[in-house]
């Protein structure tokens, strides 16, 4: 890609070569990155076609489809992404936020709403968009938790991106919280690794060979943070607290059963619109025996 080029010749070849490498979203993808590439809005992108794009800018765009033709994420390539109408950074180290994911923020909110939840702690936050998100539309005091530095790094700056207040914690799950919070959260969230390691493999390169293996990894079943979660998780929370999960596609009965037998009431699974499980969320019963 050298040459005199205009922006509609840029982004026509642009869209070419993503289609060949059978990229799905090819013509949008094409548009984002020419429009990253040039600092061009998306109308300047359809009314400016016949200007000249510099020898600079046509070289950056071309680097950015040499990588998008080697499967780097998108996201990765922009180094920001859009989740429940926020705008968040990512790169290498974190979990790109996914659409699925606005599903179990939509239900905190929900339940959040109804029962007056207020503290919640997230595990495995990652860039930190659970937080954020709970902070910024409901109002909670959040904390964020996760084992990864990198992660973090990210979260606190999304956190001061969106201007809301999250309290950030390295912590391998709930082993690096003051034990003087225990009894406090109203509410535990957690979007955990669910993927089985053994279908790993198969995932699109995008995910498998680019996003973090430690926020992918659930263990030979995909249940193994689940397990650890729901075991935990009792002594952090208020009498009828509540925990919320996202999950995989096939894993609702597995989760639901997981809950009940910990001493969760109510519990509920979700669907997203495919129809697939997504969420589940139960209930602390407020007088059980310890076990």
């Amino acid at each position: 890609m050298r040459g005199n080029k205009t922006i509609a010749d840029a982004l026509l070849e642009g869209k070419r070569r993503l289609r060949t490498a059978e990229k799905e979203n090819y013509a949008l993808e094409a548009e984002l990155l020419l429009m990253e590439a040039c600092g061009l809005s998306r109308v300047a992108l359809f009314t400016q076609g016949e200007k000249i794009i510099s020898p600079e800018q046509e070289g950056k765009y071309g680097n950015y489809l040499s990588q998008r033709e080697e499967n780097r994420p998108l996201q990765y390539i922009l180094g920001q992404c859009e989740f429940m109408g926020l705008s968040f950074l990512v790169g290498e180290g974190v979990l790109i936020p996914r659409g699925d994911t606005e599903i179990l923020v939509e239900t905190v909110l929900e339940i959040g709403k109804q029962e007056g939840i207020e503290k919640v702690i997230d595990l495995g936050t990652g860039s930190g968009c659970i937080p954020i998100c709970l902070a910024h539309y409901g109002k909670m005091q959040c904390v964020g938790v996760d084992i990864s530095p990198k992660a973090l790094a990210f979260a606190r700056e999304n956190g001061e991106k969106n201007q809301v207040a999250v309290e950030w914690l390295e912590s391998d799950l709930f082993s690096g919280v003051r034990q003087g919070r225990k009894g406090s959260f109203d509410a535990i969230v957690s979007n955990p690794p669910y993927i089985a390691k053994n279908v790993i493999a198969d995932l699109m390169p995008e995910v498998r060979d680019f996003e973090p293996r430690k926020a992918l990894d659930g263990g030979e079943d995909g249940l193994d943070f689940y397990r650890r979660i729901i075991k935990e998780s009792r002594p952090w929370l208020k009498r009828g607290g509540w925990l919320f999960f996202e999950i995989g596609y096939d894993q609702g009965q597995a989760l639901l059963s997981l809950m009940e037998e910990a001493g969760f009431s109510q519990c509920i699974l979700c669907k997203d619109l495919p129809g697939l499980d997504r969420v589940v969320y139960g209930k602390l019963k407020e007088m059980i025996d310890e076990v």
